[in-house]
């Protein structure tokens, strides 16, 4: 998966920009982020580890679940369907090759 990032990134005229370092993020995928999110609005099951179980609490006001896809809730507009793993990187090609307009930006692919 990280070399089709690299190679579609590589493409995008938008994407190589210099980006400001206090503006950049790290992000480490480990599983399914969705996967503790699911557990919990699905079957009330939190992570073991009380930090992480009082984090899905939290954040699981943000989401909710349909035919057993995660959604996050938005204040206006649709719901936002959330992604992980290939379906990314399938999405990051739809938008790079234009299928979905011009390049976007902010929260939204489409």
């Amino acid at each position: 998966m990280a070399k089709d990032a690299a190679r579609i990134q590589q493409n995008c005229p938008k994407c190589q920009e210099l980006v400001d370092i206090n503006e950049a993020l790290f992000v480490q995928e480990a599983g399914d982020w969705r996967q503790p999110y699911l557990d919990y609005l699905q079957h009330q099951l939190l992570p073991p580890n009380r930090t992480d179980a009082a984090k899905v609490q939290k954040k699981s006001t943000k989401f909710f679940v349909e035919e057993g896809e995660l959604f996050r809730k938005r204040l206006n507009g649709p719901p936002l369907r959330c992604l992980a793993g290939d379906q990314v990187t399938i999405v990051l090609q739809e938008v790079h090759s234009g299928e979905c307009g011009e390049h976007q930006g902010g929260l939204e692919a489409g």
